[in-house]
């Protein structure tokens, strides 16, 4: 008899030539032990779950923190938050799609279906086309670079600005992308730099401290890649993140360094994405919590949300299991802000916002499902007879019941499902307590699958299998 480790501990790779790697990871991510002497080299945690820190009415569209409140746009309501929980109703942001936040510690510019201007002392919004006048040409975005407000003029390569330290602007306070006549897709800024994101290719530009033309393109700051969905655009660690497009293709996920872009997808996430209906609703967000650096994409279209660790370079899945249709979507969360020492996110269809939190094991009070599924344990082929598995768990944790995890497992490579074998892993107190499952047949391309839905923090450590 010999003792086998099982790949229990990875990322999410499954292909849809499924018999080359079917391996998954829901709602848990890998975290690597980094002391080096531990038992174990790497584990894996459940993400985090969902409190409620407050209820508006309508989805959350925006959240934006300044020094003291955080900004909220719940329906067509702009709201206004402070650290004590009070909220206050400041006017109307027309559209329903997700709000762009820029300020200069003066003014908030918010842009929805149309632009607003939030005057951060008297606490009023004004529309900006009526304090501007006829100067202004649109915006569908909007970042701040050296004291200036910037926006993508809609349908058009050009960008807009502002004049310094205010939203007012003319009609001559534009410019146009000059690498290719593509449409504009956003306009970001990212350390002191101006990126200007097309439909099919990207430009750099920089400030110039000419009040005529405070922008100019960087002399070779040209990337061949345009963005596929505009709401995927965000601020990852020290650059850029975003869904391609380019006259090649598109659904590659894309960070900046420097001014290239490096792949961060795989081929397993590039193929799925590939298969959905569209991508262009795509939609993502950026936070650091327990030392990992996650950036959080979301296809509502296909209803899956895929998250990278930059931490440890890879993939897992997010998901929130909808009761009612008994299926897995999108996690709930659209956009994200940290104020006053906590995560907060918006639901994407109700007017709750929540506080991400590492330590709750469900979202809003309903289940989450975690499941993963390993590689295949034995790709040579080889007959193995499994006497036993043992997982190596933390046990004997934070509730007073006792939580079960399930067993199956696939003889054909992860296409059909055995029935469950079903055991608990320790009340609390239980901190000795083995997961042991016993008698699991015999296969030449074994693959299992763990999964719970109990209300209770599992970190899996490993395991092990017993094989003749």
């Amino acid at each position: 008899m010999t003792v086998i480790d099982l790949p229990i501990v990875g990322q999410s790779y499954h292909l849809k030539d499924w018999a080359i790697d079917c391996q998954r990871t829901l709602n848990f991510y890998p975290q690597v032990v980094e002391s080096g002497n531990a038992p174990q080299v790497s584990a894996l945690l459940p993400t985090p779950g969902l409190v409620k820190r407050f209820e508006f009415s309508g989805a959350i569209r925006g959240l934006y923190a300044l020094n003291d409140v955080v900004l909220v746009v719940a329906g067509q309501t702009l709201y206004r938050v402070d650290k004590s929980n009070n909220a206050q109703q400041i006017g109307i942001i027309a559209g329903t799609d997700i709000v762009y936040f820029a300020d200069n510690s003066i003014y908030v510019v918010v842009v929805g279906d149309s632009a607003y201007r939030y005057d951060i002392r008297q606490k009023t919004l004004t529309d900006i086309l009526i304090s501007t006048g006829t100067g202004f040409l649109g915006a569908s975005d909007v970042t701040l670079l050296d004291s200036r407000f910037v926006w993508t003029v809609p349908s058009s390569g050009q960008i807009q600005w502002s004049t310094l330290l205010d939203t007012s602007t003319t009609g001559l306070n534009y410019a146009t992308a000059e690498a290719k006549s593509d449409n504009l897709v956003r306009t970001i800024a990212v350390n002191g730099q101006l990126w200007l994101i097309g439909e099919k290719t990207t430009e750099v530009w920089m400030s110039t401290g000419n009040p005529d033309l405070p922008f100019q393109r960087m002399s070779g700051a040209f990337i061949p890649a345009g963005c596929a969905a505009k709401n995927s655009v965000c601020v990852f660690g020290g650059g850029l993140v975003w869904l391609t497009s380019s006259d090649h293709g598109q659904s590659q996920i894309v960070l900046t360094q420097g001014y290239q872009t490096q792949r961060i997808s795989n081929h397993a996430i590039e193929s799925e994405i590939a298969s959905y209906d569209h991508v262009d609703d795509a939609y993502s967000f950026a936070y650091q919590q327990d030392g990992h650096a996650f950036l959080m994409m979301s296809f509502p279209a296909a209803k899956k949300t895929w998250c990278y660790d930059a931490t440890t370079g890879m993939w897992h899945e997010r998901s929130y299991y909808n009761l009612t249709e008994y299926q897995h979507e999108h996690h709930r969360a659209i956009t994200h802000v940290f104020f006053n020492g906590e995560h907060l996110v918006g639901d994407r269809s109700n007017g709750i916002v929540y506080r991400l939190c590492p330590d709750c094991s469900t979202d809003n009070l309903e289940p989450i499902l975690r499941e993963r599924i390993t590689p295949v344990i034995n790709p040579q082929g080889s007959q193995l007879i499994f006497d036993a598995v043992e997982l190596i768990l933390q046990t004997g944790q934070q509730e007073n019941t006792k939580p079960v995890i399930r067993l199956d497992w696939s003889d054909d490579r992860g296409k059909s499902w055995s029935k469950d074998r079903v055991l608990d892993f320790g009340a609390i107190g239980e901190f000795n307590k083995r997961t042991i499952f016993n008698r699991l047949g015999q296969s030449r391309n074994r693959v299992f699958r763990l999964r719970i839905s109990d209300s209770n923090r599992l970190i899996i450590l490993g395991a092990k299998a017993r094989v003749r």
